[in-house]
């Protein structure tokens, strides 16, 4: 008989995802699987790899028969599902759109990448993130760069259909609960240092895959600064093992002065 779900460790519900994932029919691999309480409500993300041959639509439908699965086990997830081709060349030109999209000036990356290959020609369907505050036109010729960019690295390249997405519509899907998250564990991990007397002004922005994170930590005044910075080491040390989409962190050290 099956735990109840609280009683179920981390571990045994990713082993049950993978398990229930890799029996659909199309899906090669699922990997990198994440799987996190975050208002009492788990965030499940993961990478599938699928053959390359798949059209568009039979794609969409695979991530939403994933999506069904998971919820199998978790009915209130919140489940992201990143797909990978698998095949031939097609994982070269999978990794080429994230880095032209990640090089563009104005992108803030691409996800729901899928390379179909028709009669030797190559064709591209991916979402772009772009900041929430650009026009219409900014965004438009930000996607442009990218469709140009990849057209002339690649000839074979004949048809690319880019979905433009605001970063800030993203945010707030993936952040609006994992920010107040992620600033409740920073203001107690820091009181585990008896050195740190206060924690304030902790900014959290996504910048491409992963997170970035900036926070001002005030020290007792009489260390030296040898000491503030191991300290801060150790703190960002602690958050990046506790979250690891998180891919910079900037901790501004301040003297603590007594009101």
């Amino acid at each position: 008989m099956p735990l109840p779900l609280i009683e179920r460790s981390e571990k045994e519900i990713t082993r049950a995802i993978k398990k229930r994932v890799e029996s659909l029919r199309d899906v090669k691999n699922c990997h990198q699987i994440s799987v996190r309480m975050i208002r009492k409500r788990y965030d499940v993300a993961m990478h599938v790899s699928l053959d390359s041959n798949l059209k568009f639509e039979d794609v969409h439908k695979i991530a939403s028969d994933i999506e069904s699965e998971v919820k199998g086990i978790l009915p209130n997830a919140r489940v992201t599902v990143h797909t990978e081709p698998v095949g031939g060349n097609k994982h070269d030109i999978w990794r080429l759109v994230k880095d032209v999209a990640e090089r563009t000036p104005g992108s803030r990356g691409v996800h729901n990448i899928h390379v179909q290959e028709v009669d030797g020609k190559i064709y591209l369907d991916f979402h772009i993130e772009v900041a929430a505050n650009m026009t219409v036109k900014q965004a438009h010729e930000i996607a442009d760069q990218v469709e140009r960019k990849l057209k002339e690295i690649n000839q074979n390249i004949s048809g690319i259909t880019a979905h433009i997405e605001s970063a800030s519509d993203i945010i707030s899907r993936e952040l609006s609960e994992i920010e107040t998250d992620i600033k409740w564990y920073i203001e107690d991990a820091a009181k585990h240092f008896p050195e740190i007397k206060d924690v304030q002004r902790i900014i959290i922005s996504k910048v491409g895959g992963g997170l970035h994170v900036v926070l001002k930590c005030f020290f007792d005044p009489n260390l030296s600064m040898e000491q503030t910075h191991a300290i801060s080491n150790k703190l960002e040390e602690v958050l990046k093992s506790a979250y690891p989409n998180i891919s910079r962190i900037d901790i501004h050290e301040e003297p603590y002065l007594k009101p």
